[in-house]
């Protein structure tokens, strides 16, 4: 769908389970990238999703989530999204989630990228927004390389496990956007 010279976004599907259940069946991992309580699944139940995910899928305004892969061999790297879309007022939020090998390679910076050429391009959106939480550095370091600017900080909004830490918000103008 979108790529880079080294990682390629793409729709999920069914097959993919395996992949997407090793991702997100993480308790820790699901602390910082899910504002829900973790819920443990089976891969079935993961592929039940995908399956109805692709009999009956979403509207235009829903959420749009890609999985993140290599360019090279299709190795699977993580996922990411667009979610949050206000087709009014045209903005949305971007997400990404990566597995822990994967990290601190350089993909995440291809990502942010290749979601706000998608959001900025295909979509017709003029602001999209990042949220994280504030320790995540490496994140925040993508999200400023990307353009992003740091917008605020709520305080105490989101449960790490230990206890309530700040998250940090960043946002990109399509006027101020480099392709």
């Amino acid at each position: 769908m979108f790529a880079t010279d080294r990682v390629r976004l793409r729709p999920p599907t069914p097959d993919d389970a395996p992949d997407l259940f090793r991702l997100h069946s993480d308790p820790e991992l699901h602390l910082i990238t899910d504002g829900d309580p973790f819920v443990p699944h089976h891969v079935g139940q993961v592929r039940a999703r995908l399956e109805k995910r692709v009999s009956d899928p979403a509207d235009g305004d829903g959420p749009v989530s890609l999985l993140v892969e290599t360019v090279a061999d299709g190795t699977f790297l993580g996922s990411s999204t667009l979610w949050g879309m206000n087709v009014f007022n045209r903005y949305a939020h971007l997400g990404i989630t990566l597995l822990p090998e994967a990290r601190g390679q350089g993909y995440g910076t291809d990502v942010i990228r290749l979601l706000c050429r998608y959001g900025f391009r295909n979509r017709n959106l003029r602001r999209l927004e990042l949220e994280t939480l504030a320790s995540n550095t490496a994140m925040r370091r993508t999200a400023e390389k990307c353009g992003f600017v740091h917008e605020g900080t709520h305080r105490e909004r989101e449960y790490d496990g230990d206890g309530f830490a700040d998250m940090v918000v960043y946002g990109l103008l399509r006027r101020d956007w480099t392709p």
